[in-house]
């Protein structure tokens, strides 16, 4: 072959390399521009962007709170109305709570104060105090919520159903809505201890407890969903409305109403 023509024949067979590699090239860099927009920690993302996912199925749940746990950096808010979950769940969150504690996280935690009514929720709630978290009671939960740093928060679609899909919500615009909420829950309620006995357990006078479950059924509440929101049982509401009437000498729950609003106690 004429050397001229061998040389321009390789030069073309390089020059469709090149061109191969550089179109294999921009399609690699293209797709990880992708996979980073969608999967890069939201502390990374635009701070104004908002976005809303609905996560169904246990798989589904376990893997968004795994990887929830992942991105946190400086701390992790979590209010739970109750009831606890089974054991085995309950034995999974406070080894992620001692793990993030472990990484130099702030962890904080509200529960109801029924949730400190039984033995078996009292030593989780011993167990998570002495793993570091903070813990605090408070009369009332408005609902199963988490936040993470100030970029993500998880909550129950359906808060009434707290086992059914879950809200995955990114985005410090939104997210800093559920912190002012969190933040005022926080205030209102008290640090659990385990050294100060139960004050709320007293049927000798009225304790926040018996206040908030007359408040809520003053408002129209049923027992039902009273025990929902205070994370008790229903024969536990059904002995702190007892346990009112008793107090103020009433016959019926409307008279107790009546005369827990004449005196102020609610």
């Amino acid at each position: 072959m004429d050397p001229d023509t061998a040389l321009i024949s390789l030069l073309d067979r390089q020059r469709a390399a090149l061109q191969a590699q550089r179109e294999e090239l921009t399609a690699i860099v293209r797709a990880s521009e992708s996979l980073m927009e969608r999967y890069r920690p939201a502390v990374q993302r635009d701070a104004a962007k908002v976005e809303v996912e609905i996560i169904t199925g246990d798989g589904r749940k376990r893997q968004m709170v795994g990887d929830y746990y992942a991105t946190l950096t400086t701390r992790s808010r979590s209010m739970h109305p109750g009831p606890l979950p089974p054991a085995e769940v309950l034995a999974e969150s406070l080894q992620g709570d001692a793990d993030m504690v472990k990484r130099g996280i702030r962890v904080q935690a509200i529960y109801t104060q029924g949730i400190n009514s039984a033995p078996r929720q009292r030593k989780y709630l011993s167990e998570l105090a002495s793993a570091g978290v903070e813990v605090r009671l408070a009369p009332q939960v408005p609902l199963d919520l988490s936040i993470g740093d100030m970029h993500t928060a998880i909550l129950a679609a359906n808060p009434d159903n707290p086992s059914e899909a879950a809200l995955l919500v990114r985005g410090r615009a939104l997210v800093r809505t559920y912190s002012a909420l969190y933040e005022d829950c926080w205030l209102r309620s008290v640090p659990y201890s385990t050294k100060v006995a139960d004050r709320f357990d007293s049927a000798s006078e009225l304790t926040e407890q018996h206040r908030t479950a007359m408040r809520l059924l003053a408002n129209g509440l049923t027992d039902e969903r009273i025990a929902r929101k205070l994370g008790i049982s229903l024969r536990t509401v059904s002995r702190l409305v007892s346990e009112v009437m008793r107090y103020l000498q009433a016959e019926s729950r409307f008279q107790a109403g009546v005369l827990a609003v004449t005196h102020g106690f609610i």
